[in-house]
């Protein structure tokens, strides 16, 4: 029980750090590490909600949620961004940049209007009633989540060659399972998945792809580009596309070179 509540208050103190810094302070890296310590919490109320069934996951997590959300839509513009500039000249699509960055500074405006201290407060209140669920919580107990857990990824991963869908479901399950599996200290990774040290990385850049391609689909039909950057904007997304559809190819090779091992 020490452990784990020590585990909570790690992530207590990491999000409150995070959310407490100066607005001038914050960096896209500040953004994503806001964004993986909620995945950390999240995951780990996943875990208490096996352990106490009394536990609402997904009340206590809202007003997270809300942050996870908000910071979320920054970081994907921040992505794409950073996604864009390698396939093209820093003198070309200015029009579509200049909106790109109109609409994230918003994105960012509309997230640090929810981040307040009022809220910050609420949110250290929350941990307080957290506690009594992690109490109930045993090894058995943990043990048989982590089980059920690594068979869920086992079955998809039986499955060979995963369509979209699937990858996404993968990626998903795959990053909850590591994240109470490295963080909590509950032993090495099974065998089964010792192998896959590659796959999350190749998971979180096609991710990336997929999410910068349809960002682009959208903004292409409203944002009011000229027909030059139309088109350049076309062929950037069909290169993405290229680049995606090649990590997709390694994501399936990746999982079958593994059920081989």
């Amino acid at each position: 029980m020490k452990l784990k509540t020590k585990y909570l208050n790690n992530r207590r103190d990491a999000i409150n750090s995070l959310l407490q810094k100066p607005k001038r302070l914050y960096t896209p890296a500040t953004f994503h590490k806001l964004r993986i310590e909620l995945k950390k919490l999240d995951a780990f109320f996943d875990l208490i909600k096996y352990g106490s069934k009394d536990f609402k996951h997904k009340k206590t997590f809202k007003p997270f949620k809300m942050i996870f959300k908000h910071a979320g839509k920054v970081r994907e513009l921040q992505v794409e961004e950073a996604m864009l500039k390698k396939y093209f000249l820093d003198n070309l699509l200015t029009e579509y940049s200049d909106s790109l960055k109109k609409l994230r500074l918003q994105e960012q405006k509309d997230y640090f209007s929810i981040v307040n201290k009022k809220v910050v407060s609420e949110l250290k209140k929350k941990y307080h009633e957290i506690i009594p669920f992690v109490a109930k919580m045993d090894k058995k107990k943990v043990k048989n989540y982590m089980k059920k857990k690594k068979y869920k990824i086992e079955k998809l991963l039986s499955q060979g060659n995963l369509e979209t869908e699937q990858v996404h479901a993968l990626r998903k399950r795959l990053k909850k399972f590591n994240y109470n599996t490295k963080s909590l200290n509950f032993g090495k990774k099974e065998k089964s998945l010792s192998n896959m040290d590659v796959l999350p990385e190749l998971l979180g850049n096609w991710h990336d792809c997929q999410v910068v391609i349809k960002h682009l689909k959208k903004s292409i039909n409203t944002i009011g580009i000229n027909s030059k950057e139309v088109a350049q904007c076309e062929t950037v997304k069909a290169n993405i596309t290229l680049d995606s559809q090649e990590l997709f190819n390694k994501i399936n090779a990746t999982i079958h070179s593994s059920s081989l091992s």
